[in-house]
C-alpha cells in the first residue's frame, strides 16, 4: 500500500510539472474620464459622481493610472502643474474611498496630448480632462498549440490563429513546425480560429482551467477540388433561413476563409432534416428550406465583397443527410447543416 501511493504521489508530481505555470497580467478593468473648467482643478458633480461610482478595491495588485491633460491655452509650466493638481484631485477622492496610495499612479501630459484641437472652446473642453485607467491582475496560463494536416500529419507552417472573447481579440501566426504558444486568461472561454491558404478553417471554444491541460491541437483538412466541409456551430430558427443569435459570428468566420483562399470555388450547399421519408422533390417546401439556406450564406458573402466568379448555391433536400433515420436531436442537427464545396481550383492572381 505504501508503494502504490508513493507511485501516485509521484505521478501527480510529473503531471503537475507538465501545466504550464500560472503568472498575472495586468489588464484594463475600468475606465473613466473627466473633465475641467478652464484653469481649474476643482471637481464638478459630474466629475465626482463618475469618481463616486468607480470600483472599489478589489484585489491586491490593482492598480490605478490617473492621466492629467489641459488644453493650450497658457505656458507649459502652468499646464504641467495644473494637470497634476487635477490627477491630485481625483486621486484624494479615491483614497477616500478606500483605495490604498500604492495603487494610485499619477501621470502628467499637460497640453501635450490632446485628443481634439484647441481652436473651439468645445474642442478645448475636452483637452481638459483626467483620466482614470483601472488595471487588474488577471491569472493566466501559458499553452503550446500545434496546426497540422490531418492526412500525413504534417505540421502547417503560416496557419493564423485567431483568439477572441469578450475581452481578447488578437492573431497569431505558427512556425515552421506548425507550432504557436499563446496566453490565456484563466476562467474564461476563449474561441480560437485556425486559417491557413489551401485549408479548411477549424475552430474550438475552450474553457481555460487553472489545473486542467488543454487541447490546443487543431487539424485543418486540405481544401482541394471535390472535397467536403461542414460549417461548424451554424444553426437556424426551426423552418427557417434565419440565424440563431448565437450561430451569427460564424458568417465572419467563413468569410476569413474566403479571404485567404482567393484561388478557390467554392459551392455553398444546403441541407435539411426530413428523416425517416423519401427523397423530397425541388417543389417541396423542404427543398426550398435547403436552397434558401445556402443562399443566406452565399448573399452574406456577396455583401462583403467575395467576387461571385468565387462562389455559387445548392440545395439538396434531405437527399444527403448524414443520419437518413436520425431520432435523436444531435442526429437531426447533424442533417440540418451547411457545407463548403470545393469546386474548382482557380489560377493565382498575378
Amino acid at each position: 500500500m505504501r508503494l502504490l501511493t508513493l507511485v501516485f504521489f509521484l505521478l501527480s508530481l510529473r503531471l503537475t510539472a507538465q501545466l504550464p505555470g500560472v503568472f498575472d497580467s495586468l489588464q484594463l478593468n475600468f475606465s473613466d474620464t473627466l473633465y475641467f473648467d478652464s484653469g481649474k482643478a476643482n471637481l464638478d458633480e459630474v466629475a465626482q459622481q463618475t469618481l463616486s461610482n468607480f470600483p472599489a478595491m478589489g484585489k491586491v495588485n490593482d492598480l490605478i493610472y490617473l492621466t492629467g491633460h489641459t488644453d493650450a491655452i497658457g505656458s507649459l509650466e502652468y499646464n504641467e502643474a495644473l494637470a497634476k493638481k487635477r490627477a491630485d484631485e481625483a486621486r484624494k477622492v479615491l483614497l477616500a474611498k478606500g483605495w490604498p496610495e500604492e495603487a494610485l499612479v499619477i501621470k502628467t501630459f499637460g497640453e501635450r496630448t490632446p485628443i481634439a484641437s484647441n481652436d473651439t472652446d468645445l474642442d478645448r473642453s475636452r483637452n481638459r480632462r483626467v483620466t482614470i485607467d483601472l488595471y487588474r491582475a488577471i491569472p493566466y496560463r501559458q499553452f503550446l498549440g500545434q496546426v497540422n494536416n490531418p492526412n500525413d500529419q504534417q505540421p502547417i507552417p503560416n496557419a493564423k490563429v485567431r483568439l477572441h472573447n469578450r475581452t481578447l481579440a488578437d492573431t497569431l501566426v505558427t512556425d515552421n513546425e506548425g507550432r504557436f504558444t499563446v496566453d490565456l486568461p484563466i476562467d474564461s472561454v476563449v474561441g480560437i480560429d485556425v486559417y491557413a491558404k489551401g485549408f479548411f478553417l477549424d475552430t474550438k471554444m475552450i474553457k481555460i482551467s487553472p489545473t486542467t491541460k488543454q487541447d490546443l491541437n487543431f487539424e485543418l483538412a486540405p481544401a482541394t477540388e471535390g472535397e467536403v466541409a461542414t460549417i461548424k456551430n451554424l444553426f437556424y430558427v426551426g423552418n427557417e433561413a434565419i440565424l440563431l443569435p448565437g450561430s451569427q459570428p460564424e458568417l465572419p468566420k467563413i468569410l476569413r476563409f474566403m479571404q485567404i483562399n482567393t484561388h478557390l470555388k467554392v459551392e455553398i450547399a444546403g441541407h435539411v432534416n426530413y428523416p425517416n421519408r423519401p427523397p423530397v422533390t425541388q417543389e417541396t417546401p423542404e427543398w426550398d428550406l435547403s436552397v434558401r439556406r445556402a443562399k443566406m450564406v452565399y448573399d452574406y458573402l456577396i455583401e462583403n465583397n467575395i467576387p461571385s466568379e468565387q462562389l455559387s448555391y445548392k440545395g439538396y433536400g434531405n437527399h444527403e443527410m448524414v443520419y437518413p433515420k436520425a431520432t435523436s436531436e444531435i442526429e437531426q442537427a447533424a442533417n440540418r447543416r451547411v457545407e463548403i464545396r470545393i469546386l474548382e481550383v482557380l489560377p493565382e492572381k498575378k
